[in-house]
């Protein structure tokens, strides 16, 4: 998958990603791809770290492929166990710390990169204080851009066999709605989840 205006000092990242990312949980490679446009194309007015936060959006998911199909429904969908989704985001870590060892990259950037992807959906977790976790610009905004994609058809598609109820994920949206950090990502957020709501 080709990403449309992607620096070229993030190819390589990318494509090492890529392999990672096909053979991880369905949809997490479209997703990613997703989330890195989301940041090239941001134009609003919060100051962020696109060194950083673009090997973030390739990264954030890939700890799914350390985790066998068979047991996704541990930590997605309604089965989801209290406190799984910390199995993707620490596997990943680890994951991305590796590939960024070895494509040479800076360690306080590594530092920062791998502490956004241990933590990134802290906020599905329970008993965690989100604003303590999220206690940076950056680490806000991945997570309202992260976010973003929940709320279009694609990724409603992409769910569907996990979910077999869509109103339970319409709620579920609604819900989450109150974790957005910034205004401008929580009414794009609703404005998507009101044209879900006309689709379905």
């Amino acid at each position: 998958m080709i990403i449309k205006n992607l620096p070229k000092k993030y190819i390589k990242l990318w494509n090492k990603c890529v392999l990672l990312l096909k053979v991880g949980r369905p949809g997490d490679l479209a997703h990613a791809a997703e989330t890195v446009k989301l940041i090239l194309n941001y134009d609003g007015n919060i100051k962020i770290n696109e060194e950083i936060l673009i090997p973030v959006a390739m990264m954030h998911d890939i700890g799914h492929v350390a985790i066998l199909p068979k047991h996704f429904k541990y930590v997605t969908g309604p089965e989801k166990i209290a406190n799984s989704k910390l199995a993707h985001m620490l596997a990943g870590a680890k994951i991305a710390n590796d590939i960024l060892i070895a494509l040479h990259y800076d360690k306080k950037e590594i530092d920062k990169i791998v502490e956004i992807i241990s933590i990134h959906d802290f906020d599905q977790l329970k008993n965690v204080d989100i604003e303590k976790a999220y206690n940076t610009v950056d680490k806000k905004f991945f997570h309202d851009i992260d976010s973003l994609d929940r709320y279009t058809v694609k990724r409603l598609k992409n769910v569907s066999s996990i979910y077999k109820d869509k109103q339970q994920v319409l709620g579920l949206l609604e819900n989450m709605l109150s974790l957005f950090f910034y205004d401008e990502f929580r009414q794009n957020a609703k404005k998507g989840l009101d044209d879900l709501k006309i689709v379905l």
